[in-house]
């Protein structure tokens, strides 16, 4: 910037002189006493009785800025040099300098700038120059043709920056040095929190997910990965209790039948009686049935929903309906009210099994009817209602039946009741698919409603 700005106020010191010479020049005295196109010298350098014409110090010192270092030359519309001083005339006479027939393009201002690299002399004396290349601002002098030629001497920028290096060769690597210990100290004292949630989740195990880590209270990025960082903590800790408890409940569920069928081996073993077909006929059903929800639960938990394809849930309804009918004994309390196909994405084994449990969960329970009412009770959607006239659901456990194992006292006992897993089943899969399952309010009896998002393909 300063070196930039150094040669900027050069070329308008460059102009202003270029244009003062130009004004000078343009005169009748002025032009005769440069006829010979000599070079300005000073009074030392010449030989007043062998060349007394060049030694007309007084009439060339009507020229402006003689003596005072200004380097420039004027060249006719040939590219004879008429005048030079300073810099351009030793150049010019030492090294040969030549200048352009064709004077440059000039602008509106009559202004121009040419670049040249100055060679060095032919003595092989050395120049200040030598080897550098330099800016000429050019001007035009009207109407003689003549051009004048102003050297803009890149030693003035140079000097000028010449503090600001020796500055800054001494001063950059310490101002460095001081940066980076800033820094330094900067992001220590930055990631010092992170440190402290580093050794707080070090020791945070699976037996003992009761730490958290300190949440500082600067608002910042820091302090948001820390209540993040408390949010999944919550959330893996809740995961692995319900994980806790489920193996519990599913070792707690699977005693019961096992116990059944021991007790029958031991009976017939001891009395040398055969054992009863009907106690291992149910033993096994409800060991299998309980295994099977299991196995299912952690799919359900393990894999992703499948894309799936349409799947006409109304016509799934009326198929299991139709399957209890034909049992033994046929179970005709069932009723399907659909107004035509709904269908909805998903597996159909999978969305088979949701509506299947809603309809054992309602045979268990319902004295004389259920109601299984497919509509579209808006764009976009499908809703599935099991409606039975059974004892009903109070409305403090309307959430705790979909829980796994869970049954309401008095209603679902193991004798009457399942395991306690239909319901949660039926309500993953029912999430899997971006839909949800709900116990909704009654007059009497229970109404299980599912919702699922109707295919954009119906």
């Amino acid at each position: 910037m300063i070196h930039a700005n150094s040669v900027t106020g050069s070329v308008a010191t460059a102009q202003s002189q270029a244009r003062a010479i130009a004004s000078t020049y343009d005169t009748p005295a002025a032009r005769l006493n440069a006829d010979g196109g000599a070079l300005a010298t000073s009074r030392a350098e010449c030989n007043i009785e062998k060349d007394p014409a060049r030694c007309r110090y007084d009439e060339w010192y009507e020229f402006p800025y003689y003596g005072m270092g200004i380097s420039f030359a004027v060249v006719d519309e040939h590219g004879k040099v008429l005048l030079a001083q300073n810099q351009l005339a030793y150049y010019v006479r030492e090294s040969g300098l030549t200048f352009p027939a064709i004077a440059p393009q000039f602008d509106e201002s009559f202004f121009s700038r040419v670049d040249v690299r100055l060679r060095p002399a032919r003595s092989g004396a050395p120049g200040q120059l030598d080897g550098r290349e330099v800016t000429l601002v050019t001007y035009n002098v009207s109407p003689s043709g003549a051009t004048v030629y102003l050297l803009i001497s890149p030693l003035d920028a140079e000097a000028a920056v010449a503090p600001v290096d020796r500055w800054l060769r001494l001063g950059l690597p310490a101002a460095i040095l001081f940066v980076a210990m800033v820094a330094w100290w900067a992001a220590g004292r930055a990631l010092r929190p992170v440190e402290r949630m580093r050794d707080e989740l070090a020791h945070i195990t699976a037996a003992d997910m009761s730490s958290r880590v300190p949440q500082p209270r600067t608002g910042d990025e820091i302090a948001r990965l820390a209540a993040t960082m408390n949010e999944t903590l919550d959330r893996l800790a809740d995961a692995a209790e319900r994980q806790r408890r489920f193996v519990a409940d599913a070792a707690h569920e699977l005693r019961s039948p096992l116990a059944g069928l021991r007790n029958a081996a031991e009976v017939a073993a001891t009395h040398g009686a055969a054992v009863d077909p009907e106690v291992l006929r149910t033993g096994t059903e409800r060991l299998q049935q309980l295994t099977d929800d299991l196995l299912l639960l952690a799919r359900l938990e393990r894999t992703a929903p499948a894309r799936g394809k349409p799947v006409d849930i109304a016509a799934i309804a009326e198929e299991l309906v139709g399957e209890r009918r034909y049992r033994v004994p046929p179970d005709e309390r069932f009723a399907v009210v659909a107004d035509g196909p709904a269908l909805v994405i998903g597996r159909e084994e999978e969305l088979g099994r949701m509506l299947k449990n809603l309809l054992d969960n309602a045979a268990r329970y319902a004295r004389e009817r259920i109601d299984v009412t497919v509509t579209e009770p808006e764009p976009g959607l499908v809703r599935v209602e099991v409606h039975d006239d059974g004892p009903g659901i109070p409305q403090a456990d309307r959430e705790r039946v979909f829980e796994r194992f869970a049954r309401v006292d008095e209603a679902r006992d193991r004798r009457h009741g399942g395991a306690g897993l239909g319901l949660a089943i039926a309500r993953d899969i029912a999430e899997r698919y971006g839909g949800r399952l709900y116990a909704a309010d009654a007059t009497s009896g229970a109404r299980l409603v599912a919702e699922l998002p109707k295919s954009p393909h119906a």
